[in-house]
Formats: structure tokens, C-alpha cells, sequence
């Protein structure tokens, strides 16, 4: 069972996207894909089938393809989370494989590259995972790592703390995985879980490998030659889109300066650079304003797929290709879905609950379908009010001439009447919704599925608690019905 929905329901949508998939080509480009040709230097091809084979991939015959130009390649990534992360990135590479089988039903051979940003130093965010507790939908169950002097670290090279491993065995109840192995770090971890579930249909891409870094040298030399033009052109872009009334995706640091590019020292931590100047190329960092710069100008892709946030930096820095000679490629976005046990799916239609209607509370959505009792409620709490305080104002004007220090005290009774007065309102109504049990802890299980502790499900939950109850059957079923590029959104019943 599956349902689709318009991303304008999705809480929180950047509407430049949606304005942009609706054919809005002001500041981004809605262009097909085409296949360029390429010629990628042999040192970067035989450093990447050697990461991929330590990772369990066996990738070198596409690698090679890859770089003779004879496949369309298309690249997305993300950051490395702890044990794969959010529901989102799943879905991210269901979105890249769901094209990539579409054109070789085709007849068009096709590469799927995806980019482990391993460079980013959001520890926080990475060290993290929340999911769903068994056979307790309504809570969810969040591991957290201390930052522990972690915050500048690029978190791909930063072990895995050994108390989050441990508290993520004993949640899951599994044995210890190899991807899980003491002093592993994030990026091989993540590396490793993603290769044991899709296996040599895509290639692995370490952000940090010295010859990717190498082979981004030019595109460097570039960026320092033309740091101050660069800067003024992100400037006049986010000056177009804010007169357009979007929000630039990124934020200048102070007047007109943006974070162009991070130096990296021996411990792999990141200081900001903020000026040109001599860098050796393993030792740079990109921001997520220069990463795609560097991603087109080393991958040479046909089509990036990404989610919002990436898209949106595409059109903050769209002027930068033809400045540094960057090839841009066809911009997409990801498919979005939300996953549920089929038969919470099925409460939509046994209830009436349209799909959009799930991004609030329960006491909310069936407040809406109870409007007779509700405004019953309503209307007489409020002519109650009213009475009270006419009452109140008399009590007043009689006592007044004689104690003037009662003054104080019928206005702060006049504001406890009327909290009360909405409390027992709410509670009336409250009550009311519940009555029939039934409907009211099906709604209640179906949002805290799609919407845990008001965020959208794909955001917050991790995907292997729903890869140990599904397994391959979550993988194909995101795959297949993942819409890439597309102003919708998809629930999948699983």
C-alpha cells in the first residue's frame, strides 16, 4: 500500500525547491542529462577500487566504464551517520539506484558514485541515532555520543565511541557486527554497513582519499586565484534569491564573507581559511559550498541527486561553474518517503485521515473531526467566562471604594479564571476526541509512525531498526517506489 502526497505537505519544505520542481528556473536550471565525455586519471580510479575493496566492493570493471566515459554517472552522497543514519539516506540511495535501473532498462549503461562526506566536523550530528522502540511504536529511543573535544574533527577519521556501540547492541539485541568492530571509525563503518546491504551496484567515494584531493588541485588553484570575485558572486546570488523571497542555504560569516574552504592538520581537524593562500591538496577541506565544486570538477558526473539543502546550494553558487570552468550537471532532487507496518498505513482509509493531516497531534486531527462537540464546548466555556467576569468586575466595583488594595487582587484572579477557564475547555475537548478509544489510539500510533515527536519520520529515525524487521523487502520497496525529482512524496506501507 502505497500513498502520495505533494512535498507542500511535507512540514518545513524549502520553498525555493518546490517553487524550482514546479519549473521555476530563475536561479537553478531544469535541464535533462547529458552523457559528456570524460577521461579520469588512472591514479584516482585504482585508489578507489582499492577503498571500495577494502569496504567488501568489487567495483573496478564499473570504475572503469566510470572513467573511459562509457556510462552515465550519477553521484549523491551524505554524511557518514552512526548506523547509517536517518531514514533519509536510505532513501537517498534508493533514489540514485532507482534511476540508475531505469536507464539500463533503457539500453543505457549507468554508475552510481556516492559521495561519503567524511570531512564534515557535525560530530553531534553524526554521532547520533533515534528509533522506534519494539513493539512500542509511540516511543522513540535516542543514542547519543559526547562530543568530547570532537567538535573541529573531520568525523569520517574519528573513532566510533566504544559506550555508543554498546548501548546500540544492547538496544537492537545483536551479536557485534563487523562494521561495529572496536576502534572502527565513522566513515568505514558507515562504508561497510552500506556495502554489506547493496553490494558492487554502487561505488563508495572517500571525500578525504589524497588522490581525490590531488586531483581537485586545479579546481583549488582556481578558488584561491578568484577568492574575492567568488565571494562577491555568492553575494550578489543571495542577494537575487532573498529580493526573490527564498533564504539563502548558507549565510556569509560576516558583510560579504563566506566559508570558502577548511585546512586540515595532522589529527584531521578543520581550521577555517579565510584567505588565499599556499595549501598542499590533501590538506583541504571543502564547505558545503565548495563541496559540489569539488564532487563535479573530480567525478565529472551526468546527473547529482540530492536531497533539499543540496539543491539549494546548487542554486546559491550556480555562477561559480562557468567562473571555474566546473561542467554543471542535471540537479535533482531525492525521492522523499516515510515507511509504516501496512497496517498502520491502513488507518488512513478506516479512519479518513488524509495523508497531509498526519504532520500534527492526534488531539489536534480529531479535535478537526469533531466540530459539532468541539465548538459546543468552546461556545458554552466561553459565555461561562464572560459570566464569571462580569461578576468578578461587580465584585470590584463594590469593593473598590473601600479597599483599594483589592484592585491587585481581582486582576490577578481575572487571569487564573481564564487559564482555567481554557484548561478545562481543552480537557472538555480533550475527552471529547477520545471517546472512542479505538480511533484514538490507532491516530495516535499511526502519527507518532510518520511524525515521532513532531518531526517527519525521515528525518529523525534511523533505517536499520526497519532494516532488522524487513530486510531486503525495505530495500526493494524504496527502491521501486521512490519517485526521484518528482514535487511528491511517498508513504509506503511495508
Amino acid at each position: 500500500m502505497t500513498l502520495r502526497v505533494p512535498l507542500e505537505h511535507y512540514p518545513g519544505f524549502n520553498r525555493f525547491v518546490i517553487d524550482w520542481l514546479h519549473g521555476d528556473a530563475r536561479f537553478l536550471p531544469r535541464t535533462e542529462h547529458k552523457k559528456r565525455a570524460r577521461m579520469i586519471d588512472a591514479t584516482l580510479v585504482e585508489a578507489l577500487a582499492d577503498s571500495n575493496h577494502r569496504w567488501g566492493l568489487s567495483v573496478k570493471d564499473d570504475l572503469q566504464r566510470w572513467a573511459r566515459g562509457q556510462s552515465i554517472t550519477i553521484v549523491g552522497g551524505q554524511q557518514v551517520g552512526f548506523g547509517g543514519g536517518p531514514l533519509y539516506t536510505l532513501a537517498k540511495i534508493a533514489s540514485l539506484l532507482k534511476m540508475k535501473r531505469d536507464l539500463e532498462r533503457s539500453g543505457t549503461p549507468a554508475t552510481v558514485l556516492f559521495w561519503l562526506a567524511n570531512e564534515d566536523h557535525d560530530f553531534d550530528e553524526v554521532a547520533q541515532l533515534c528509533a522506534p522502540v519494539r513493539n512500542r511504536q509511540l516511543d522513540l529511543h535516542c543514542m547519543r555520543a559526547s562530543r568530547s573535544g570532537q567538535s573541529k574533527l573531520a568525523v569520517g577519521r574519528v573513532p566510533i565511541p566504544e559506550a555508543l556501540i554498546t548501548e546500540f547492541l544492547a538496544f537492537y539485541e545483536i551479536e557485534r557486527p563487523s562494521w561495529l568492530r572496536e576502534g572502527i571509525d565513522f566513515g568505514d563503518s558507515f562504508a561497510e554497513l552500506v556495502a554489506s546491504i547493496f553490494g558492487s551496484e554502487i561505488i563508495l567515494v572517500d571525500a578525504l582519499l589524497p588522490e581525490l584531493r590531488r586531483a581537485g588541485k586545479p579546481l583549488f588553484d582556481s578558488i584561491f586565484a578568484q577568492w574575492q570575485d567568488i565571494e562577491r558572486a555568492i553575494a550578489n546570488r543571495s542577494r537575487e534569491l532573498i529580493d526573490a523571497g527564498y533564504s539563502p542555504q548558507v549565510l556569509p560569516r560576516d558583510a560579504e564573507s563566506y566559508s570558502l574552504l577548511f585546512e586540515l592538520d595532522e589529527r584531521f581537524e578543520r581550521h577555517l581559511v579565510d584567505g588565499p593562500r599556499q595549501i598542499v591538496p590533501e590538506r583541504i577541506s571543502t564547505t558545503a559550498l565548495t563541496r559540489p565544486l569539488l564532487q563535479d570538477f573530480v567525478l565529472q558526473p551526468d546527473i547529482f541527486i540530492g536531497g533539499p539543502a543540496e539543491v539549494a546550494y546548487y542554486a546559491q553558487i550556480a555562477s561559480l561553474y562557468k567562473m571555474l570552468n566546473v561542467p554543471m550537471p542535471r540537479v535533482a532532487l531525492r525521492g522523499h518517503t516515510l515507511v509504516a507496518p501496512k497496517r498502520v498505513v491502513r488507518f488512513m482509509e478506516r479512519y479518513e485521515i488524509r495523508p497531509e493531516e498526519v504532520f500534527t497531534s492526534p488531539d489536534d486531527l480529531l479535535a478537526a473531526r469533531e466540530p459539532e462537540g468541539v465548538t459546543q464546548i468552546r461556545r458554552e466555556a466561553e459565555a461561562a467566562r464572560k459570566d464569571l467576569m462580569k461578576r468578578i468586575e461587580r465584585i470590584g466595583e463594590l469593593a473598590l471604594p473601600a479597599e483599594h488594595a483589592l484592585a491587585r487582587a481581582i486582576a490577578r484572579s481575572i487571569g487564573h479564571v481564564e487559564y482555567h477557564f481554557n484548561k478545562l475547555a481543552e480537557r472538555a475537548i480533550r475527552g471529547l476526541v477520545r471517546k472512542d478509544k479505538e480511533r484514538y489510539a490507532a491516530t495516535r500510533e499511526l502519527l507518532a509512525t510518520l511524525y515521532p515527536d513532531r518531526h517527519v519520520q525521515d528525518r529523525v529515525v534511523g533505517w536499520y531498526a526497519y532494516w532488522l524487521e524487513y530486510g531486503q523487502h525495505l530495500v526493494d520497496s524504496l527502491i521501486e517506489e521512490t519517485e526521484p525529482d518528482t514535487a511528491s512524496f511517498k508513504i509506503i506501507g511495508l
